[in-house]
């Protein structure tokens, strides 16, 4: 099982940050377009890569670093929009693919995490968690997007015509992006080292997939290491030292170049080959498998070999694991953002050869950005911390107990989550049988919260279905994560750079090892991600207009020939696409 205090699982709650020098970029280059590229046909294939985690600003500061053929052709044949950011407060994994692909926010595709409490059921919920009906069966699916996808509206466009696969290594990423009825869905089980489907969209995998999965191409990297992508790049120049304290240690990979793959040392066989299997997935490694088992699927589903128009969804897992552990600024991130671009290079040759130049369009973004580690905050000077976690359960049951009952009486105050979320929810068992009213609680917490030190604000269940007449801007971005079926009672925002982690995690890399840095708030290095598309009929250039992800949506849509979505909000760019 992956650890996580943070936000990947629901534990870091919104921080609030100051951007600063981060936003002190040059004009990115833009690359001289191929004049051999036809611009002006109708695609067979339209293709969706995510890279989960990649912060908009890598493919800007690292330009120089990148080879040709992989992000600089996007950037010279493509568009590529330089100010893209999420409208959103609660950025993270499951909110970020459904946004991309719905072209909503989750107050209306109900996404609104990767784990909450489903008040119908009284009980928490992952975002792909079946209902009860299903549940015994395990049968993961998009049970809880509320939105279609642009997928949805390609099948319900082309009935019978048209094919939709969807990839990644997260169950979340792949069941997400994909239509509500996708012929093909996939993702990484690193309890055995096997790509698997849910019965939801067939009751076993295609007879490739199974061929593929046979001889175990994710073992091939036992007992090797992870070394640095480009051994004469000076890497302390682009990123920061190898040895920074307070990075983790992912899988026994250790904190600094070369990272090993080996078993765990549990001597619990399943839980020490799973081990194995998160390090590869905690590496460059997890990209390579993807794109080996994406490039199966193309050949054979003979994805874009019809007289019609197929669209495939590929989401890149192992940049946000790196990130989480190692942080946004070391020499790891550097390393797969470096091997990301050579796996997009391999990507679009591949594509050259089986679809066609001129028959495919790509776009790709990511489902969110990253805070740096906070010790790295506070040594560039910033106002930094970490904050206690029990400052989301025991020490606000303990403030609420003082505040509503005689002196050492208890009560349970808050739901047992088992992974905590960004919302806090209030047990109204409690809240009847003390006579309380609902609201007052949610304020009083929420007033409590915005006492403590690190805390900057807090907004209640309340606040969000009464919006002021004149809304800040905060208060818009988390309505735009509210959904009153299943958002919590109470959600907290720390001030800048700070995070709820155990503030003893930096002295001690082997605690929570691979969750380091995260994400999931409303700044904008959280918000911040590339959108680049390229294929017949897009004007290529550079954009530096603000635009949100969730254009994605329409611009696929259009790319497709069919509706956007019926809940997009997020038009087609002026001038994206040539008449």
């Amino acid at each position: 099982m992956r650890h996580s205090w943070g936000l990947g699982v629901g534990l870091v709650l919104l921080v609030i940050a100051a951007i600063g020098s981060y936003w002190a970029i040059s004009r990115p280059q833009q690359p001289r377009p191929n004049p051999a590229v036809d611009i002006t046909g109708k695609p067979k294939l339209v293709v969706l890569v995510v890279f989960d985690q990649m912060r908009g600003d890598y493919i800007k500061k690292w330009q120089p670093l990148f080879g040709d053929g992989g992000f600089k052709r996007l950037q010279a044949d493509g568009a590529w929009f330089t100010n893209c950011h999420y409208p959103y407060a609660y950025t993270l994994t499951a909110p970020g693919h459904s946004s991309l692909v719905t072209g909503t926010s989750p107050n209306k595709h109900g996404v609104i995490a990767n784990d909450w409490w489903d008040r119908e059921y009284g009980e928490q919920v992952a975002s792909t968690t079946p209902p009860p009906p299903e549940r015994e069966r395990m049968i993961a699916g998009p049970y809880r997007r509320k939105s279609e996808s642009v997928g949805d509206s390609l099948l319900n466009t082309l009935m019978g015509k048209a094919r939709v696969a969807s990839m990644s290594i997260k169950e979340r990423a792949a069941i997400l992006m994909a239509a509500l009825r996708a012929q093909l869905c996939y993702w990484f089980d690193t309890s055995n080292g096997r790509f698997h489907t849910s019965p939801y969209y067939r009751p076993e995998p295609h007879s490739w997939a199974n061929a593929f999965n046979r001889p175990k191409p994710a073992d091939r990297w036992l007992g090797k290491t992870w070394d640095r992508f480009n051994p004469k790049l000076d890497y302390v120049k682009y990123s920061g030292p190898d040895d920074f304290p307070s990075e983790g240690t992912g899988y026994l990979q250790g904190q600094t170049f070369p990272h090993p793959f080996k078993y765990g040392e549990t001597k619990k066989k399943k839980a020490d080959v799973q081990n194995y299997y998160d390090a590869v997935t905690n590496s460059p490694m997890g990209s390579e498998l993807l794109l080996d088992f994406a490039k199966t699927a193309i050949v054979a589903e003979k994805l874009g070999q019809a007289d019609t128009v197929d669209l495939l969804c590929i989401s890149f897992t192992s940049n946000d694991y790196i990130g989480h552990t190692w942080g946004p600024d070391s020499q790891e991130v550097l390393d797969i953002t470096l091997r990301s671009d050579a796996i997009m290079k391999e990507l679009l040759d591949f594509l050259d050869d089986k679809v066609g130049k001129g028959n495919y369009t790509l776009a790709m973004s990511a489902d969110h950005g990253v805070g740096p580690l906070v010790e790295f905050a506070k040594k560039e000077g910033k106002t930094a911390g970490r904050v206690a976690p029990e400052l989301l359960s025991s020490m606000a049951e303990d403030f609420l107990n003082k505040k509503y009952l005689p002196k050492g009486e208890k009560a349970p105050w808050l739901l047992p989550l088992k992974r905590p979320t960004a919302w806090i929810y209030l047990n109204p068992t409690t809240i009847t049988e003390h006579l309380l009213c609902q609201k007052d609680v949610e304020r009083a917490l929420a007033d409590w919260y915005e006492a403590q030190p690190g805390v900057e604000k807090a907004f209640t269940f309340t606040d969000m279905l009464n919006e002021p007449k004149e809304p800040s801007n905060l208060y818009t971005m988390v309505k735009r994560s509210f959904h009153p079926d299943c958002s919590g009672d109470v959600m907290v925002i720390l001030e800048r750079y700070h995070m709820f982690s155990p503030p003893s995690l930096a002295e001690n890399p082997e605690k929570n090892s691979s969750y380091r840095a995260t994400h999931g708030t409303p700044h904008p290095y959280d918000t911040h991600v590339p959108l680049l598309v390229m294929g017949p009929r897009i004007q290529p250039g550079v954009r530096d207009q603000r635009i949100e992800p969730q254009t994605m949506a329409s611009i696929l849509a259009e790319a497709l020939g069919v509706p956007p979505p019926k809940d997009a909000e997020y038009p087609v760019p002026a001038g994206l696409f040539k008449e």
